[in-house]
């Protein structure tokens, strides 16, 4: 019976291991996937910046991605997975980060507009809706809009 017992304490934790793993993969595949959807944006325009780089690496801290992953999606092949975001508030701060890498370099070029207006349709926002939303966010940042209040605009047009 003791060997019962120093047994499944180490088999829960090895599937607590598991699990947690399991999860974070999950996770970490959907923040690898929007950091990707970023890089495109960076590079829409032919070149990515140093203030776009900056932003890359500090979204991609926030969400667990370490600056040399970073650096791989930027050189990796430009085929990659979309997963597309759960929930509404995912789906908000994706685009607000979108809007937000747009704008770092002060340029925002067609081609950048394309991406990110394209990127919200993939998240579930309707055609017709999707420019006059990003155009929203640009709208607001350019006002200093906090972030809340940006999320509350945006509610206007979207999914929450």
């Amino acid at each position: 019976m003791a060997l019962i017992e120093l047994y499944l304490p180490l088999y829960h934790n090895k599937t607590q291991k598991i699990m947690l793993t399991l999860f974070a993969t999950k996770k970490s595949k959907a923040h690898k996937s929007h950091i990707m959807n970023l890089v495109q944006l960076a590079k829409a325009d032919g070149k990515i910046s140093r203030s776009e780089s900056g932003l890359l690496i500090k979204i991609g801290e926030r969400n667990g991605v370490s600056p040399e992953e970073v650096f791989e999606m930027v050189d990796a092949s430009d085929d990659f997975f979309y997963k597309k975001p759960e929930t509404d508030a995912q789906r908000f701060n994706q685009l607000f980060d979108l809007v937000e890498m747009m704008q770092i370099d002060g340029e925002v070029s067609p081609k950048e507009l394309t991406y990110t207006i394209s990127i919200a349709e993939k998240m579930g926002v309707r055609k017709a809706v999707a420019w006059i939303l990003v155009q929203a966010l640009v709208d607001g940042m350019a006002l200093d809009l906090s972030k809340e209040e940006l999320k509350a605009r945006a509610s206007e047009y979207l999914f929450m």
